[in-house]
């Protein structure tokens, strides 16, 4: 039986976008040979979300255009909880300062979180730290990938590879 990972993705522009594309692709290699079954319960740009219902669904882009709504991060976390949807991976492929400062509360609520946010650059030290403490502390992982990153597909393959990664050490625990 497969396990289930959730990301939860947080951009989908060039990067984002990338990174489903590349999941949907390899998604029956994953279950045949890794036992993981990547989903996307939660798809937001900067105003908007899409909330998938239950059952196979690969046309993402044209569900994103016509069913996705306004959101707060409340809204997801909500949907989340009323949905009992677990093995949450946050992935945030934007820029947004007003998101990474978010970190904490989403690690708070069970997220481990991966990360190409240039917007941490400009943030202390500390903070990385502090995300880091509290992801172990919590058995969450806390992913920065490389901003020297450049192109959408490099950085799709780098997300993708530390999803992989987050998501094996979950297997390992449960």
């Amino acid at each position: 039986m497969s396990k289930r990972i959730n990301i939860v993705l947080f951009g989908i522009g060039n990067t984002g976008s990338a990174l489903i594309n590349k999941v949907v692709k390899e998604r029956k290699e994953l279950v045949l040979e890794r036992n993981l079954d990547l989903r996307f319960p939660v798809i937001t740009n900067s105003t908007v979300a899409f909330f998938e219902k239950e059952g196979p669904s690969y046309s993402w882009e044209a569900n994103f255009i016509q069913f996705a709504i306004p959101f707060k991060l409340e809204d997801v976390l909500y949907y989340l909880m009323e949905n009992n949807i677990e093995n949450i991976i946050a992935v945030d492929a934007t820029a947004s300062a007003a998101l990474a400062v978010e970190y904490h509360d989403l690690i708070k609520s069970g997220f481990s979180i991966v990360t190409v946010n240039e917007s941490l650059n400009d943030l202390p030290e500390d903070f990385t730290k502090g995300l880091q403490f509290l992801a172990e502390s919590r058995g969450m992982e806390f992913r920065r990938v490389a901003n020297a990153i450049k192109g959408k597909e490099a950085a799709a393959d780098a997300l993708f590879d530390a999803i992989l990664d987050v998501a094996e050490k979950r297997r390992k625990v449960a």
